[in-house]
């Protein structure tokens, strides 16, 4: 298999600290950047991560490192950008029921609780009883109602 072309990552990672430094003012506010010593990270321990993701895994498309709330560490092979947009079908899913595990944890909500209870001012007048039964455990478990079981259903 041919690889995609890189870009060179042990220098980026070398120059990271730097371009975050430098950059505040053009990032979104949604994700602050930082260095990750300023997050208790070792620079060398990052660059040797993604050294080993450029000469172990195949196609690598991007990466973000995040440490309290800071990225700090993000970038992308060629020909991939940030506004590249990846279809992730069920790989979602892991991030979702890995943050509802945490907000559970933390005592925000149940999986007996109502979607809808989360989304007061988007309930329609009269929602269905399928609506109003949904738990968020029928959404962990991807039984929210659809009519059918594939992507054929919504086409």
């Amino acid at each position: 298999m041919i690889r995609n072309t890189r870009t060179p990552w042990a220098t980026a990672c070398a120059f990271l600290a730097v371009w975050v430094l430098t950059s505040q003012a053009a990032v979104p506010a949604e994700l602050p950047r930082s260095t990750p010593e300023q997050q208790g990270i070792d620079s060398a321990a990052v660059a040797d991560f993604v050294e080993a993701l450029d000469t172990e895994i195949e196609d690598v498309h991007g990466l973000m490192v995040l440490r309290h709330g800071h990225v700090v560490a993000e970038g992308w092979w060629a020909p991939y950008q940030p506004e590249f947009i990846h279809t992730l079908f069920s790989l979602s899913k892991s991030f979702a029921s890995t943050g509802i595990g945490l907000a559970i944890a933390e005592g925000h909500l149940s999986v007996h609780d109502q979607v809808i209870s989360f989304f007061p001012d988007a309930v329609p007048e009269e929602p269905t009883w399928q609506l109003e039964a949904m738990r968020v455990r029928d959404l962990l478990s991807m039984s929210t109602g659809h009519i059918g079981e594939d992507l054929r259903a919504f086409s």
